[in-house]
């Protein structure tokens, strides 16, 4: 009788240890997934789709790439290189016209999308530093290379932003620059035409310097800026944290601050 007592004792005790063990993993991965949530939600990641670098191949033309966003019909961003070329070439965007990209196989914004929005096609990589050749000035109209700008951001603050970008080379401050221009996905709630094309709220071009002594990034919500384009200087890891991509892997700390 004692022995089967102390047997059943023991299974008490090891049932009791085995719960307390299964309790304690438990409480651990809802502690870390609250953690996760806390923290993509304090840099307002709630709206953009989770990594962003892996959802889609990046797409190659004559001298840009980007990863598209099938969800709001515009590119996550745009990369490309500015060289003198870039600024002082042939290219004429006269002779250009905006095209649907065939490369994304889900298909990309149409003109028709854009016409009577209120919304300019406004270029990510610009058509002033796509002048290399006509070919590359056409490869700059690809909708994949367009995200809806307010015409007061367009025609002016942003126009100035891209000038003072393209002065550094043209003005051979610097043989090129590498540059990421996007818009932030973050909290989209207008939508464009047939194909339902994203209204960014903010968009932002990350430079670095060609020699790379050098980096900075523009921040500017897609309305007209109010402020002189210096005060809408942040630094690369302000943009990065805000769109969840590392746009320059294996750059200094100290340049990105």
């Amino acid at each position: 009788m004692k022995t089967w007592k102390k047997e059943q004792n023991q299974t008490l005790v090891l049932t009791a240890w085995v719960l307390f063990m299964v309790c304690v993993v438990m409480g651990f991965i809802v502690m870390l997934l609250l953690f996760t949530s806390c923290k993509k939600e304090d840099i307002g990641f709630e709206n953009v789709v989770e990594g962003i670098e892996d959802q889609g191949e990046v797409i190659t033309h004559l001298d840009y790439e980007f990863v598209y966003c099938e969800e709001f019909e515009q590119s996550y961003y745009v990369r490309y290189v500015i060289n003198i070329e870039d600024v002082f070439g042939p290219g004429n965007r006269e002779y250009s016209k905006w095209l649907n990209d065939e490369d994304v196989l889900t298909g990309s914004a149409y003109d028709y999308d854009y016409k009577g929005s209120g919304y300019d096609r406004g270029h990510l990589k610009p058509a002033a530093v796509s002048k290399t050749s006509q070919e590359h000035m056409n490869h700059s109209h690809f909708f994949t290379n367009a995200s809806p700008q307010k015409p007061g951001f367009n025609r002016v603050g942003w126009r100035l932003i891209e000038e003072e970008v393209r002065h550094i080379v043209g003005d051979k401050k610097q043989d090129s620059l590498i540059v990421y221009t996007g818009p932030v996905l973050n909290d989209v709630t207008e939508f464009i035409g047939k194909n339902k094309v994203g209204v960014p709220k903010y968009f932002y071009k990350a430079i670095l310097f060609g020699d790379s002594t050098k980096a900075y990034a523009y921040l500017c919500p897609n309305e007209k800026l109010s402020k002189p384009y210096s005060q809408y200087i942040v630094s690369v890891d302000k943009v990065e944290a805000l769109i969840g991509i590392d746009l320059f892997p294996g750059l200094s700390e100290s340049l990105e601050d």
